[in-house]
């Protein structure tokens, strides 16, 4: 039989579990629309929680800001793969993964880019960074490249450098478009040429079926 102290010690865990996921939730809402700008105050004012309780449950704001990035992409890349996994010519394969990835995925993008700036400064935050593309780098490599490889397409690295070179593609487009807002110049089209051409990928292949 569970005593009152274990009862009590339970609800506090639960407590505890729910006030950190509120503060997750509210920083991802905020962080996504408004960046790392966001006041630990409007965070806790969106989650009901005090100031406090961000540094109890995450260490600093910034921690707490790279979290967010770090799901957020993974969750952009996730979505990306699924939107492809209908395509059935590589072609079309890429303009949904891409078009995933720069249109509704972008904004978690984005802030994954200013996750990765933020951690030149925060060196305690690089496992994070570093354990999240380990994560990306993986799937890719059975996302796109695999893809690619059942055409008979013929790798010029490595699995593991070509993934690594494919999001460092769309960390670079995802830059661009964040630098000039509206005015961002690539089409749909020309970003998955701009892939494209950073795997060293011939046109030839993009109608190749991938059945």
């Amino acid at each position: 039989m569970v005593s009152q102290t274990g009862r009590a010690a339970r609800a506090t865990r639960e407590s505890g579990r729910q006030t950190r996921d509120a503060l997750f939730a509210a920083a991802t809402e905020l962080f996504l629309e408004h960046g790392d700008g966001v006041a630990i105050t409007q965070i806790c004012a969106a989650a009901g929680a005090h100031p406090n309780q961000v540094t109890y449950y995450y260490g600093s704001k910034e921690r707490l800001f790279v979290e967010v990035a770090c799901a957020a992409v993974l969750r952009a890349g996730k979505r990306a793969e699924d939107d492809a996994a209908t395509a059935e010519t590589v072609g079309d394969y890429t303009e949904k993964l891409v078009g995933s990835l720069l249109g509704p995925g972008a904004p978690s993008v984005e802030l994954f880019v200013e996750a990765m700036l933020m951690t030149g400064r925060r060196g305690e935050l690089r496992d994070l960074i570093t354990d999240t593309l380990r994560t990306l780098h993986s799937s890719g490599e059975d996302a796109l490249i695999r893809t690619l490889m059942r055409t008979g397409w013929q790798l010029r690295a490595g699995i593991d450098v070509e993934a690594k070179a494919f999001w460092s593609a769309i960390f670079g487009l995802v830059i661009q478009k964040t630098a000039t807002g509206e005015s961002f110049g690539y089409s749909l089209e020309e970003a998955v040429a701009v892939i494209f051409a950073n795997l060293q990928i011939p046109e030839t292949v993009l109608g190749t079926s991938i059945d």
